[in-house]
């Protein structure tokens, strides 16, 4: 073990050596014996038997032991203070026997270590060095008192360098040695035991008066990394123990009941506080921002910093378990079977009962396996059974890591057993060690296992001082104080923020698991809003079409309406202007989606998104994305019943606009407007939250969760913290308050629990589209179906409307080529069925898929999220670009002259329809009205007849 009690530094200046000597590495010490020069005075006893400790003998002006005349040599001899009084003359004239009685007049006296009588003790035997690497139990060869009397031989110290701390002793002022700082917990001289106050791990031992000082002592910094350092004072001080340098105290330190300062000042001024009752604590300055905390339900202190929340350390208890709770942790297994009293390991599928599976897949081999696959001596082998073809071994942990690696059987992996376990490794581990050479040419330690064979299956940490079992090894928990235990494993990733790390195949998974994103935001699979050059050209394409050629109908309907003479007309014109709009709004969306991808997130979006989704933008952006969409949709169905029942009354003279039928027409162009409104803001309605808030996302200082939990992680959490809860489904209303009330609410601190924001049903995706992939078990997937049926029956709607429009024109242009030659009616007609055939075919292509993926997405037979940026963006909001060209002759015209440059990948027309042309609809009322007054003309006049009623047909398909 290493020691470090903080005396350890060597100075010259504290012993007798000149500087010539000083810095000659060699030195004879009076004796004639010799020692290293900075060993010297250095408080640890290096020069040996049969002169002990001569190199610590004169120091500071001081001499401890004495010197004479040897007792059968011509020379000088050295007689260390445990040979003092111990009845065996080892001076000529007895010097080191002589005043060994206790008097009247002798003021301390304490019981030797060897003579077990009570002997004086004098300044030379006073604060002698104890040499703590002997130091076993409560005796050790070279004290001069035996170890229950070891104060009184260690206090008031003449030599101020061996003053370790000054304290009251039995209620008097004294000096104590600084042999005694850290030396054993049983062992205190200080009334308020200020010497024992040390910080004990496998590589250190160190006082807390060296912690949190910016000087490692400690071989795996545990001094320095100490929960305690973690907050320290503004206001420095000296400390009673160590250097004489002013440190900043850690806050923990403050009226603790210990004294840490030498002016005291730790334990009595009035340090600035946070918080009240349980939760009152100190903080570093009057200028510290208080922040609320965590409230403990059971345990002290009573509460948990929001920085330490999380942090692997239990502070009150369960904390850590709702962390594992929220977080989604699993379990892992790092043992496998073992038999034959320890001899065997059965590893994978090769376990009784599984040989069918072990020869489909992978057959079974024994192999003998050790560490050093060296030469050693009496060293018994362990069988591993194992599969004999290579494997991955991302899923694996602990022996079965180890195993598995070590024998060559993994995929891109090596051993991570690095260092031999050799005999002086692991000080203070398996002290019924046993020693046995390696090739004869050095020692390893072995351990005597299952009661009559010895093995050394142990990974030694690279800080030499700590050794685990395998099951602790590439387990994702740093076991080793130096972190080596899981350095050397590929079974991990580490989140970039923190020392967290995860199983390996956690990284890219699509669940956050790194409390900075760090998982899955990184070069492997960073993502974007818009995922894609292709995806990205494509949106601003269609969206710049969709909203310039909108934008130019919406200009010439708002023209035309006006000279509207009919009903008919004016019912056209509004329901193509509102198709217009709603393209109009789709085609904004797309421009302000792909500007935010392109100049607001960029790169940054992966780690930004959850606060994308929950924003209050994303989910406008998907209420102007739906009424678009459904205005347009329920539009066109408007549209289609408006033509079926002009064909049908194509003989009837349409009738003038009158303000009841202005009104009619104003109530269906509202109620199309209205009943799109409400299927798009309803999602983000407060009241209906329960049944479309997908998740919440509380702010980053509350660490019990990580990104945007759903309601069941939510609840998990709230289970752990609260002990048994009822399982019943509460709204988020109730389960937000009670994840509140796990944090204190004090005064005017700041409240991080106020924040927090939802993601709502727009905040699915990135696009922020409405959330038609939904999975059966989602609380909104009645809704979804619902408008899914009803955009289904709109798009069945159009379709049947348009095959009636084909058949009646049908009807209507046989009748008048069977009266009459008209080859030019022919050709039109061919024309305008085949443009019906289009229609009805790319509307099927287009939306009956799609809604057969959203059922299959739904009953979880296939997984179609990754297809939603192609729907929202290019599929769906086709028929926004088409409309306009279709709608309009001039537009026609340059969609025309355009088509052989432009490509379109596909197309998609949720009603698509024909050359709309007002002019040749007012004509076809002219021309029915004239026919109709020559109702008895000859058989000539009523073939005309029948050919202006085949117009009529073709004129109302093509408004």
């Amino acid at each position: 073990m290493a020691e470090n009690n903080g005396f350890c530094s060597y100075n010259c200046a504290n012993t007798q050596l000149n500087k010539e000597q000083c810095i000659d590495p060699d030195v004879i010490l009076p004796s004639g014996l010799k020692a290293r020069s900075t060993e010297v005075c250095d408080g640890n006893c290096n020069v040996g038997w049969p002169l002990p400790c001569e190199d610590e003998a004169i120091c500071n002006g001081y001499t401890y032991g004495i010197y004479c005349q040897h007792r059968f040599k011509n020379r000088l001899a050295y007689v260390a203070p445990r040979d003092i009084c111990d009845g065996g003359k080892d001076c000529r004239n007895g010097e080191d026997e002589k005043n060994c009685t206790v008097t009247e007049t002798t003021e301390i006296s304490c019981t030797h270590i060897s003579t077990k009588k009570l002997v004086p003790v004098y300044n030379y035997t006073r604060c002698t060095t104890v040499d703590k690497t002997n130091i076993n139990g409560l005796t050790d060869d070279r004290l001069y008192c035996s170890s229950t009397d070891l104060v009184k031989y260690q206090a008031n110290c003449t030599d101020p360098s061996r003053v370790g701390v000054t304290c009251e002793v039995g209620g008097y002022n004294s000096t104590v040695s600084k042999f005694l700082i850290c030396l054993d917990d049983s062992i205190t001289a200080c009334d308020d035991k200020i010497e024992s106050k040390c910080l004990i791990t496998n590589s250190c031992r160190v006082h807390k008066h060296f912690m949190c000082d910016g000087k490692t002592d400690c071989v795996d910094m545990a001094d320095e990394f100490d929960a305690s350092c973690k907050s320290t004072t503004t206001e420095t001080c000296r400390r009673r123990i160590g250097m004489e340098v002013e440190l900043r105290i850690p806050i923990s330190w403050l009226k603790d009941g210990v004294m840490d300062c030498k002016n005291g000042v730790d334990e009595t001024s009035d340090w600035p506080t946070c918080g009240v009752g349980k939760r009152s604590r100190y903080v570093a300055s009057e200028e510290t921002k208080c922040k609320n905390v965590f409230i403990c339900r059971t345990g002290e202190p009573g509460y948990v910093e929001m920085e330490d929340l999380c942090d692997g350390l239990e502070t009150c208890g369960n904390e850590n378990e709702i962390c594992l709770v929220s977080i989604l942790s699993e379990s892992l297994s790092t043992s496998v079977l073992t038999t034959d009293k320890g001899r065997t390991k059965m590893l994978s599928y090769c376990l009784p009962g599984l040989s069918n599976l072990e020869f489909l897949a992978n057959k079974c081999v024994t192999e003998q396996y050790k560490f050093p696959d060296e030469d050693i001596f009496g060293y018994t082998k362990t069988a591993v059974i194992l599969p004999h073809r290579k494997q991955l071994c991302d899923n694996m942990y602990g022996e079965q890591y180890i195993y598995t690696s070590c024998t060559g059987r993994c995929i891109n992996t090596s051993c991570p057993l690095k260092n031999i376990p050799r005999y002086e490794v692991c000080p203070n581990q398996f002290p019924r060690r046993i020693g046995t050479l390696v090739n004869n040419e050095y020692l390893i330690f072995v351990t005597k296992q299952g009661g009559d064979f010895y093995t050394n299956r142990y990974f030694v940490c690279d800080n030499k001082v700590q050794c685990l079992d395998y099951t602790k090894i590439c387990d994702l928990v740093y076991d080793c104080e130096d972190g080596s235990d899981e350095t050397y494993c590929t079974n991990n990733f580490k989140c970039n923020s923190s020392r967290e790390l995860l199983p390996k195949t956690k990284k890219c998974d699509g669940q956050i698991d790194c409390f900075d994103f760090s998982d899955e935001c990184n070069e492997q699979c960073s993502k974007e809003i818009l995922g894609g050059n292709m995806l990205k050209g494509l949106s601003w394409l269609i969206g710049l079409v969709a909203v310039l050629a909108n934008m130019v109908l919406i200009t010439k309907s708002l023209g035309t309406i006006k000279r509207c003479r009919t009903s008919v007309a004016l019912i056209n014109r509004f329901l193509i202007l509102i198709i217009a709009l709603g393209d109009f709004f789709v085609g904004c969306y797309l421009f302000i989606i792909a500007s935010y991808d392109a100049f607001i997130f960029k790169k940054s979006y992966c780690p930004k998104e959850s606060f994308w989704i929950t924003s209050f933008e994303c989910s406008m952006i998907g209420v102007i994305s739906t009424i678009g969409s459904q205005i347009s949709l329920f539009s066109m169905a408007c549209l289609g019943i408006v033509r079926i029942h002009g064909i049908w009354n194509s003989m009837r003279i349409p009738g003038e606009i009158t303000l009841i039928k202005f009104l009619k027409i104003v109530s269906v162009v509202l109620f199309v407007v209205l009943v799109s409104l409400a299927i798009a803001v309803s999602p983000i309605i407060e009241s209906f939250e329960d049944f479309f808030v997908n998740g919440v996302k509380f702010s980053d200082e509350l660490k019990i969760f990580i990104g945007t939990p759903n309601k069941a992680t939510v609840f998990k959490a709230i289970q752990a913290y609260y002990g048994r809860t009822k399982d019943t489904t509460l709204d988020w209303k109730i389960l937000i308050q009670m994840v509140k009330d796990m944090f204190s609410h004090d005064q005017d601190y700041d409240d991080p629990t106020l924040k927090v924001d939802k993601v709502h049903f727009y905040g699915n995706d990135g696009v922020c589209l409405f959330k038609y992939f939904v999975h059966k078990d989602d609380p909104q997937r009645l809704f979804v179906w619902s408008i899914l049926a009803v955009n289904f029956i709109c798009f069945a709607f159009i379709s049947l409307s348009y095959f009636m429009i084909g058949i009646l024109s049908r009807k209507s242009s046989n009748s008048i080529l069977s009266s009459q030659n008209n080859l030019q009616i022919a050709k039109r007609n061919k024309r305008m069925n085949q443009r019906i055939a289009i229609i009805i075919t790319t509307d099927f292509l287009c939306w009956v898929p799609f809604i057969v993926i959203c059922v299959l997405h739904s009953l979880e037979v296939t997984d179609a999220t990754e297809w939603y940026g192609i729907f929202s963006m290019v599929i769906l909001p086709i028929n926004s670009v088409i409309n306009p060209f279709l709608y309009d002759e001039a537009l026609t015209k340059v969609f025309k002259s355009l088509s052989s440059r432009i490509l379109f990948t596909r197309v998609c027309n949720l009603g698509a329809i024909q050359s709309v042309r007002e002019m040749i609809h007012l004509a076809a009322n002219k021309a029915t009205r004239k026919a109709s007054e020559r109702s008895n003309t000859t058989q000539n006049q009523v073939m005309e007849l029948e050919d202006l009623q085949f117009r009529a047909t073709n004129n109302a398909l093509s408004i």
